[in-house]
């Protein structure tokens, strides 16, 4: 026993997998199978008929179910104010009977179709009788109705006399003619409900819901048990609602399968059965209605006979199709997984151009994911090397930029303390300013800056520019006082000041007004530059100036490339912009409470 189970431990994946497969296959067969086909010959006959037994039940509850709310929707009636107001009233004492009897038509007919038929798809036909003028005081439809047969036999039919008899109970209706409302008389079963006034007493009429024998036939399937099996739905009247021979229906039901089986009732197991039938019954509690089954005896245990000879051919074409598929499986599973072993090793080896191409199975899904995976780090080796060539590159400009500015600043220095020895305020404020704008651009530990000194710098800058062009522009700034610790790229808005100062302020008639407004929104920084000038045709990057000087090199190309190596897609600049109507960039980068480190 040993020796088998070491056997098996060091087999190949593919013979443990035929040996499995034949293992759960040729044991079950034999014995669930045997075992099954022995049941299946004694128990059929019980099952089959437990079947039937079931499918009447479920055929009597759905009458019963389908049933209770057209039984429910014939008291409306006597609910309704209105209809109960019409029902009282006598059309022959009204100053204009004709006209009164068509407007409370119509005004019933309405409740008709929007109360009843609404509710019921079963209902084919509604129908509200006023005893007072002997008129239809409401129906459902107007196309058709025999004025005729209403005059002379609709109120002594027997099933009227029945409904009146209740006394506002409902009544279910077997199976009648529809003379009233139909062209052919068309067999419908019904329920009806005398209209009682509920303060006098007194019959007022009574409601008749009519349902159609095919409306009918929904709420069950004719089911074939076997070939000659018929399935019959009987009244309380012992006649026929429904047979699979339209000839049949109405007849009685001992016309049809004989007087033996007259007053047939039961539920459940208590079948009846004759020499050559088995009959089962049940009868619904709402409508006292019957649905019988009537099923031969040689079909059912040639049926028998026929399942036990399918099973067992099934069962043979069955074992050995597992076993040719069982090979075929454990082969399928072993091969692509022994391939993908193989390149799996590579990719260890730190081979990353392995494909593995394997397009079927199980198997072949996995090598198209890993396949994914591999394009999907190769491709993101490549963009990390891209963006790290670009941010150096764009280090290397800022780092360039410092060469002049630290020269300068110390010139500018001697020049501003020149100034101060010769009183010159003018000259001092703006070399002042001028030295802390050279100042902020010599800073190199770091492409982040506070807040605080990105707006300094703007002030200082503007300052200068204000010199410069004679005060024709005023700045304003609105910051919350939470955001001056926050970092932020340097040079983010210098541009787009210098963009609204040389090109919006260009050649206007008026003062210039510079807004910029830094603020913190749902977890982003975010900040506006606003300018009144004379604005732009269309959204456009300003492009460096004509001077040659660095600081205005970096365009707005530059700051959304800037934003995107270091925050990604989601972040960026936006312009909006009209011509005369000023222009508007608003910048949008994460919150950064450290040097260079996020919330």
């Amino acid at each position: 026993m040993n020796k088998l189970k070491e056997r098996f431990l060091q087999s190949s994946l593919r013979n443990k997998l035929i040996l499995a497969f034949a293992c759960f296959i040729i044991v079950p067969f034999f014995v669930v199978g045997g075992t099954l086909s022995w049941l299946y010959v004694n128990s059929n006959r019980t099952m089959l008929l437990d079947a039937v037994v079931e499918n009447n039940k479920q055929v009597i509850k759905n009458i019963d179910t389908s049933l209770q709310p057209i039984m429910r929707l014939s008291i409306l009636p006597m609910q309704d104010k209105t209809l109960l107001q019409m029902m009282n009233k006598d059309y022959a004492a009204s100053p204009y009977p004709l006209y009164e009897r068509e407007k409370d038509f119509d005004t019933a007919g309405g409740i008709i179709k929007n109360s009843m038929l609404l509710n019921s798809d079963l209902i084919d036909s509604v129908v509200i009788y006023q005893n007072t003028n002997k008129i239809i005081l409401g129906r459902s439809h107007n196309d058709y109705m025999n004025h005729a047969y209403l005059q002379s036999d609709f109120a002594n039919e027997s099933f009227v006399r029945k409904v009146l008899e209740k006394k506002g109970e409902n009544v279910p209706i077997g199976i009648h003619s529809d003379q009233l409302m139909s062209f052919r008389g068309t067999p419908v079963v019904s329920v009806g409900r005398a209209i009682v006034d509920p303060y006098t007493k007194e019959d007022l009429g009574f409601i008749l819901l009519n349902v159609g024998i095919d409306k009918l036939k929904t709420l069950w399937s004719d089911i074939h048990f076997t070939n000659h099996t018929r399935f019959y739905l009987v009244d309380e009247q012992q006649r026929l609602i429904y047979s699979q021979n339209n000839d049949e229906i109405g007849s009685l039901v001992s016309d049809v399968l004989g007087s033996e089986f007259d007053s047939i009732r039961g539920e459940g197991k208590d079948y009846r059965q004759d020499r050559e039938h088995y009959l089962i019954s049940a009868t619904a509690a709402s409508a006292n209605w019957t649905a019988i089954t009537v099923i031969p005896k040689s079909e059912l245990f040639g049926f028998v006979n026929t399942i036990v000879q399918t099973i067992a051919i099934s069962l043979l074409v069955l074992l050995v199709l597992s076993i040719i598929t069982s090979v075929y499986i454990a082969t399928g599973i072993t091969k692509p997984l022994l391939i993908l072993q193989r390149k799996m090793k590579l990719v260890s080896q730190g081979n990353l151009d392995v494909t593995i191409d394997i397009q079927k199975g199980e198997v072949g899904k996995i090598s198209m994911t890993i396949d994914n995976m591999l394009a999907e780090i190769r491709r993101m080796i490549g963009q990390i090397y891209r963006d790290e060539q670009e941010k150096r590159q764009l280090e290397m400009l800022a780092l360039q930029s410092q060469i002049k500015p630290h020269f300068m600043y110390n010139t500018l220095n001697v020049i501003k303390w020149m100034a101060k020895i010769q009183g010159a305020s003018g000259i001092e404020e703006a070399l002042g300013a001028f030295s802390a704008v050279i100042r902020f651009t010599a800073k190199t530990e770091s492409d982040f800056v506070t807040v605080a000194e990105e707006a300094a710098f703007i002030r200082n800058y503007t300052h200068i520019l204000d010199v410069r062009y004679f005060n024709k522009f005023e700045l304003s700034m609105d910051i919350q006082p939470e955001v001056m610790s926050y970092q932020t790229l340097k040079f983010l808005l210098q541009p787009l000041v210098e963009n609204a100062i040389f090109h919006g302020f260009d050649e206007i008639p008026y003062k210039g007004k510079l807004g910029i407004r830094i603020y913190e929104e749902t977890g982003h920084l975010v900040m506006l530059v606003t300018d009144n000038g004379r604005g732009m045709s269309q959204q456009e990057d300003e492009k460096p100036a004509a001077t040659g000087g660095q600081l205005n090199a970096i365009g707005m190309d530059n700051i959304r490339k800037r934003i995107e190596l270091h925050f990604g897609d989601a972040y960026g600049l936006w312009i909006t912009s009209g011509p005369d109507q000023g222009t508007t960039a608003k910048i949008i980068v994460p919150i950064i409470n450290g040097q260079g480190t996020g919330e």
